[in-house]
This record gives C-alpha cells, sequence and structure tokens, in this order.
C-alpha cells in the first residue's frame, strides 16, 4: 500500500557480500557413481529430478553424454544418452519444463563426415569444434538431434548453453568481433533470434558457462579477468539497469584450479558445478584426477539479495511502479503507473526474455486505478479505482491515517479479461464496498475475495484491517474480519495463494520501525491461520509470481523487489507433512 511507504531510507543497488562464515560448503555429487575415477562435465535435471544428464570423458578426443536415474536412495549406474555417443558431446542443459535438452557438439550439421574444426588463438585445432544442438523430448524417450540455426551458431566455437523459462538461450559464442562472449538468443514465435552480446561485469572480464535462473532473476557464471588466472564462480542479479557486477562466491566453493560448468538443479537455488578441486581428506592430484560434479546451495546469495539486493528487473523501471499482476502463464503482468500526479494501470507483455513498453489499459485513462490482482486463472482483474459509483460523480475522497485525502479514496472494481481482450470495469457489491476507504484486493482460485478496509471516522482514525469475502453461488458473503488483525495495529495488502494455504501481507507491527511497514506471512490451519511470521523484508503491496513461489513487493526505494519464498513454503511443508505423519 503505497499511501504509507516511506520516503526516506533508499536502498543501494550493490546487494551485500555473503560472510565467509555463512558460506556454504560443496558436496561431491553422487561419489563414485556419478562423480567418478573419470571426467564429468556440468549435469541437467529432468524437472522432477530423477534423471540427470552430463558428460563424461571416454578418452582425449571424446566425450559423451550419459545419464542416471535416482532409484529410492542411490543413483543409477551411468548409460549412454540414446542421441550421444558418436560425437564429441558435452554441456547438456535441460529446458526448465523438461521438454527438450540443448548440448554441444562437434558433430558435422548433416551428422556426416567429419567432426567441426575450430580456429582459437589464430591456432588450428581439428576435430575440436563445436556447435549447439537441440534434442526434443518423445514420450519417455528422445528424438533426433537437430543443430540450432546460424543465428545461434555463429562460428565453431559455440557451447556451454543455459536456457530460461521462455526459451530464452544464454551461451558461449562469437561476437560480431570473433572473439569468445557471452551471448543470447531470444526465441520468439518457434524460432531464435539473431545473437546478441550480454553485457555483464567489465571490458576485461572473461566470462564462461552461464547457468540462467528460471525467470532470469539471477545469473551464475565462471570469470577471470586475464588467461593466466583460474575461473572462478560468481552470481550476479537482474537490475533495471541490467546485471549487478558479479559477486565471487568464495574460496569455500571455487577451490582447485578452476570452478566452471553451472547448471542450477530443479529446485531453482541448488548449483552444480565441474571442478578439479579436493575432496576433503583425501590426496587427490587436481591435474591427474580430472573433474568432478559438486553441488552447493545458493540460498545465502539469495537470501541477502532479497534483503538488501537490487530491484528485480521487468517492466516496472520507474519509481513508484508497483504491484505486478501476472498472467497465469506470466506473459503479461498489469501494474501500477504514477501518471500526472494521479495513477492508472499499465499491461506489458512478454518479448522473449524482455518485455514490451507497457501500455495504458483502455479502461484506465481518467480515475485512479491502483492496486490491481489477477484471478488465478487470468479471467479478470480486480483493482482500487477513486472513480465515482455512477457516470458524472466525483472521485471519492479517503478517510485514512487520520486525515481526509480529497480524490485519494478507493473502491474494489472487476473487469473481465479475455480472447477478446478487456471488458467494461464494473463496481463490486456495496457489501464489501461499505466506505470509499477499501483497498489491496486479492483473489483466490474458488473466488474469495481479500482486502484491506479502515473503519476510520469522519476525522480518518482507525487502522487498516484485513478483511476475507467468500464466493458461494455466484455471491459475495458479508466480508469476515481475518483472526490475526485486530484493526489496532495497521495490516495491510494481502496477497493469497490461489489455494489459500498461505497469504503474506504488510504491517506495522513489531518489528516494523515507525516509520515503516514489514512483510509477515502466516499459514492456513484448518479454519484458522497460524500466527504472522515476520519474512525479515520491509515492503509493502506484495504480488505473487506465476509460480507462486517469488513474491514481489514494493521496497523502501519505492521499486520493485523480490522474495524467494521456497524456503518458507518447503519449512511449512516439511510441518505438515510431519503433522499428518504424527496423525495419520
Amino acid at each position: 500500500m503505497r499511501r504509507l511507504l516511506p520516503l526516506a531510507l533508499l536502498l543501494g543497488f550493490g546487494g551485500t557480500a555473503v560472510a565467509a562464515n555463512d558460506r556454504p560448503a560443496p558436496a561431491l555429487f553422487a561419489p563414485g557413481v556419478i562423480s567418478s575415477a573419470g571426467d564429468e562435465g556440468p549435469a541437467a535435471f529432468m524437472p522432477d529430478g530423477a534423471t540427470v544428464y552430463f558428460s563424461r570423458g571416454i578418452d582425449d578426443d571424446h566425450n559423451a553424454i550419459l545419464f542416471s536415474q535416482h532409484t529410492g536412495k542411490s543413483w543409477s549406474e551411468p548409460k549412454t544418452a540414446p542421441f550421444s555417443g558418436k560425437w564429441r558431446d558435452a554441456d547438456p542443459a535441460m529446458a526448465p519444463d523438461g521438454s527438450f535438452l540443448v548440448f554441444a557438439s562437434n558433430r558435422p550439421a548433416d551428422g556426416k563426415g567429419a567432426p567441426l574444426d575450430t580456429v582459437m588463438g589464430g591456432k588450428s585445432y581439428p576435430g575440436k569444434g563445436m556447435n549447439l544442438w537441440r534434442v526434443a523430448r518423445r514420450g519417455n524417450g528422445w528424438g533426433e538431434p537437430e543443430r540450432l540455426p546460424d543465428a545461434v551458431n555463429t562460428c565453431h566455437s559455440v557451447f556451454a548453453p543455459g536456457i530460461g523459462t521462455d526459451g530464452t538461450l544464454y551461451y558461449i559464442g562469437c561476437g560480431a568481433d570473433g572473439a569468445l562472449r557471452l551471448l543470447r538468443s531470444v526465441r520468439r514465435d518457434g524460432r531464435y533470434q539473431a545473437a546478441e552480446p550480454v553485457a555483464l561485469g567489465t571490458d576485461d572480464m572473461i566470462v564462461r558457462d552461464p547457468a540462467i535462473a528460471r525467470d532470469g532473476s539471477f545469473i551464475v557464471v565462471s570469470i577471470k579477468r586475464s588467461k593466466m588466472q583460474s575461473y572462478r564462480l560468481a552470481i550476479a542479479f537482474a537490475t533495471p539497469q541490467g546485471w549487478s557486477m558479479p559477486q565471487d562466491l568464495g574460496e569455500t566453493i571455487n577451490g582447485g584450479s578452476h570452478a566452471m560448468g553451472a547448471q542450477l538443479g530443479p529446485d531453482g537455488r541448488t548449483l552444480y558445478y565441474v571442478s578439479d578441486r579436493r575432496v576433503p581428506g583425501e590426496q587427490a592430484d587436481w591435474n591427474k584426477d580430472g573433474d568432478n560434479i559438486w553441488q552447493v546451495t545458493l540460498k545465502p546469495w539469495l537470501d541477502v539479495h532479497a534483503r538488501d539486493g537490487a530491484p528485480v528487473a521487468g517492466p516496472w523501471d520507474r519509481a513508484n511502479d508497483a504491484s505486478p499482476a501476472f498472467t497465469a502463464d506470466g506473459n503479461a503482468v498489469v501494474f501500477t503507473r504514477s501518471v500526472d500526479k494521479t495513477a492508472r494501470l499499465f499491461v506489458a507483455e512478454r518479448n522473449g526474455s524482455n518485455w514490451s513498453a507497457p501500455q495504458s489499459l483502455p479502461f484506465s485513462t481518467q480515475w485512479q486505478d491502483i492496486e490491481p490482482a489477477m484471478a488465478p486463472d487470468g479471467s479478470s482483474l480486480v483493482f482500487i479505482s477513486n472513480r465515482p459509483e455512477q457516470d458524472g460523480g466525483a472521485a471519492l475522497d479517503g478517510f485514512f491515517n487520520g486525515q481526509r485525502f480529497p480524490g485519494r479514496g478507493g473502491n474494489l472494481w472487476r473487469v473481465a479479461y479475455g480472447k477478446n481482450g478487456w471488458g467494461k470495469p464494473q463496481r463490486l457489491p456495496a457489501l464489501l464496498n461499505t466506505n470509499s476507504s477499501v483497498f489491496a484486493p486479492a483473489l483466490a482460485a474458488d473466488g474469495t475475495l481479500y482486502f484491506m478496509r479502515t473503519d476510520a471516522d469522519a476525522d480518518g482514525k482507525g487502522a487498516f484491517r484485513l478483511f476475507r469475502s467468500r464466493l458461494l453461488h455466484g455471491q459475495y458473503q458479508a466480508p469476515q474480519p481475518l483472526p490475526f488483525s485486530d484493526g489496532v495495529t495497521g495490516d495491510f495488502d494481502p496477497v493469497v495463494a490461489p489455494d489459500q494455504s498461505y497469504l503474506v501481507f504488510s504491517s506495522q507491527r513489531a518489528p516494523a520501525t515507525a516509520a515503516g511497514s514489514e512483510l509477515f506471512i502466516v499459514f492456513a490451519r484448518g479454519e484458522g491461520w497460524s500466527a504472522p511470521q515476520p519474512l525479515g523484508v520491509a515492503g509493502v503491496e506484495p504480488r505473487l509470481s506465476p509460480d507462486r513461489a517469488m513474491l514481489y513487493y514494493s521496497a523502501p526505494d519505492r521499486r520493485v523487489h523480490a522474495f524467494d519464498l521456497h524456503a518458507w513454503l518447503g519449512k511449512h511443508s516439511a510441518v505438515a507433512d510431519a503433522g499428518h505423519a504424527a496423525n495419520p
């Protein structure tokens, strides 16, 4: 709720480094089975985490892609993937939905003849060329590999793919000057677009092996500043100004002579990478024993970024943009934007890995419209407007924070959305809009509506309180206050999971300071709710990502930030499972 957002305490863009004693120690992945005496390469998982594809050196000139399946408590003996074995194949990368896999190979374009040669640094390397190939999932197997177009394969040194949720491909290839660079190719209308360089780090930084987060919010790469240095893993975060400066992941992770081949696990938070580091307690020779696959959690870096990091990239690139409400497929987002001392609703659509320029919604051109909330099925949008109930009336006044705010009131309105676009806004019933200070809608999958309201008197006294109104037989029922919201301490801006299993809201309760409010989470407990728990984040107007695991909110710097809910949802799930086990 931006009406209460502090105007001071602007946060910086840099992000706080993770303290050395908070950096987790990596563990060898499947020792003796996948990480073996061979020379292993990057690991790519199916979405359920039960199958992993990785490369292994067969001899000095040959690599193959192998796969292993998790059977009960262990991984099966690796087998060669059906599409690999003949050529030098490496660097598998799995699509987030498991529908296809991209890998690097020296196989010729027609699959016949001699393997690709390449030239690097003026020196020829017979048979050591690499192009990117794509193989589609077919039932429980795979189709035939297809070479990606020349728009991607700009030379014979193209490797290390990483795949975003929208299909955008990040990889290493030849730039316009012929030098190896971090590139990306957007997939649009079923086609990969021309490769474009990705600006990351400084000009003297050599970047390799990108692992891109599903939502594009962060990227892990291997970097060094000269040919004489070792490659080290670093993480960078997306901001409205581009990628943040990569942060080194520290000596605990970057032990050994190099750390490369980053890929993210199915949870999006576990990093799998390749290193010749020693196994603790063993006296292995790094150069002799080759590379193994290691795993480590990125939680400390993601948590620090969520708390102190830069705003998250998106079409909401102006100060005071707020409340991003996504369609179910994540391909469109509606948000609030300040315009001429008021606010309007804007919409942007995904364009590959980018967003289209935001456009004002056709029904949001005259009144102050704020706080959009999308129905989980995408069929409608509920928002707040100061527009009058009847045409020709005056804008609603608001009464809150002990004051009267001329023209700054709000009521709940709904507009249908479908294949023909947007309908005409309809004011929700007076049963909900009991006064002119009703704000912050949130919708559950069954139509239940959450919102906040103040029962302030004419002087604007009285705190905001959270309410819920169930939808039964197409009719909203009398709103009931949520039991943890007492109307004494201000509670604002609820956002609810579609199944109503959890709810996040903003509040002035402790540990919030007098100048602002903190975000809290509550979990469903039968017909009630758990006690509110602070997320440790100052902010307002939270919204959920399409997968419901990322929280977008407005921070004190008046920009949209993101907070990863995985840890909270996982902890709640574990507690719930334990409860079911104890009470079968």
